[in-house]
């Protein structure tokens, strides 16, 4: 049997905000593409030549499947975008010789206890105060030493899975057992954070040969103070100092992470007089259609390509990451009632609204929508964009108008 030739790179994760990155590997670099997930009937298992079915958080797993499938394959490098796996990809890189972060470095970015106690060490204190909680009766006494209002969330989990604000004592017990709940590897621990007040934004970089290159940032929203599940995102509002200032900010939190080779993000707190806090800091790029779709419309940016070819050995390619214009992207999530879906229109009609570029649908006929509590309860996105930011933000918002997700209460 011939060996086969073809250069690889392997994908952790295959859903649709991966997608983009199997695409790009494929069509736009030549490479063929190998797909890591546990869902057999995820797009990037269908695109890909080849699968592995395998957990993504399990990370043994993942590398002795990527071993095995590099004893076949001339596999030149791992990468992911837009999901919470960055630990599985540092592991593989490291067991396989391939470009990457240390898995320390990769643990600490997926891990808020670990985050906190790391940049305690170093110094930092531009983040919010906490306490840790191991059961609940330690929850209630840590709220009240950081006062209330504070926020309960898991120690691991992505897209504010678990998450919540509370307001008073009475809230605690039901917010504990929320952040438990998604608290997959970690029982009953849960971190209690004094909550920050101010704008949130993500600020996404890449660093090649020691220096950091800014690839954008975003300004994000969302449902109520309580719950912190995504309305939307646009391309920052900002002034050009605060950009710097984000930047500049978020560098240096990098840096002293110990981040040093490939794209990440930043999220980031600025409160009204202009102090700038640490949300978390993940060590890929990010989710919520950001670096798959508001970057490139906005401006004309490759920046899923460019990673790509830092974590297959290739140097940094500074045209993939220059921005040949300065416009506008926004992202709106569409938000039925609370209930049993029964229809699903206007789809068609909001491909057509100016600046409308991208439609998902993330639920179906029969399926259960809400309550919105976290960013993974979203069930639909139109991605706009416009000559300026508030032109796309106005897009985005008209083509989520024209979408219509009925539902029926369960108790009709």
């Amino acid at each position: 049997m011939k060996a086969d030739s073809k250069n690889y790179v392997l994908i952790v994760g295959a859903g649709d905000l991966v997608m983009p990155a199997y695409k790009i590997a494929r069509e736009e670099l030549g490479l063929g593409v190998i797909a890591l997930d546990y869902n057999p009937k995820a797009p990037g298992m269908l695109y890909a030549d080849k699968s592995l079915l395998v957990s993504t958080k399990d990370v043994q797993a993942a590398v002795d499947a990527a071993k095995e499938i590099s004893k076949k394959c001339k596999l030149k490098g791992v990468f992911t975008c837009g999901a919470d796996v960055e630990v599985t990809v540092a592991a593989i890189a490291e067991a396989l010789s391939l470009p990457g972060i240390p898995v320390e470095v990769a643990r600490r970015c997926n891990n808020k206890l670990l985050m906190h106690k790391y940049l305690d060490d170093k110094g930092f204190k531009e983040k919010a105060n906490y306490l840790v909680a191991n059961n609940l009766t330690e929850a209630y006494n840590a709220a009240k030493l950081v006062q209330f209002p504070c926020v309960l969330k898991p120690i691991g989990n992505c897209a504010s899975r678990g998450i919540q604000r509370i307001e008073k004592p009475e809230e605690v017990e039901a917010a504990y057992k929320l952040a438990v709940n998604y608290n997959e590897f970690y029982g009953g621990k849960i971190l209690v954070e004094e909550c920050l007040e101010g704008t949130k934004h993500t600020v996404e970089m890449i660093v090649w040969n020691n220096q950091w290159h800014l690839l954008s940032i975003i300004d994000t929203h969302y449902i109520s103070p309580r719950w912190p599940c995504e309305t939307g995102l646009n391309t920052t509002l900002l002034s050009k100092e605060l950009q710097e200032r984000s930047f500049q900010f978020s560098k240096r939190l990098a840096d002293l992470v110990g981040i040093n080779f490939g794209a990440h993000k930043v999220d980031i707190n600025i409160v009204p007089d202009g102090k700038i806090k640490l949300i978390e800091l993940t060590a890929r790029l990010s989710g919520g259609f950001h670096c798959q779709y508001a970057s490139p419309l906005a401006f004309g940016s490759h920046d899923i390509r460019a990673a790509l070819k830092l974590a297959i050995g290739q140097p940094l390619d500074f045209n993939d990451i220059q921005h040949r214009y300065e416009k506008g992207s926004a992202v709106k999530a569409v938000f039925p009632d609370q209930g049993r879906i029964t229809s699903i229109s206007g789809v068609e009609e909001a491909k057509k609204s100016p600046g409308v570029e991208e439609i998902f649908i993330w639920k179906k006929i029969g399926d259960q929508v809400g309550p919105f509590h976290n960013s993974a309860d979203r069930p639909a996105f139109v991605i706009a964009k416009g000559e300026t930011t508030d032109e796309a933000i106005a897009n985005a918002k008209r083509g989520a108008a024209l979408i219509k997700i009925q539902t029926k209460s369960n108790g009709d």
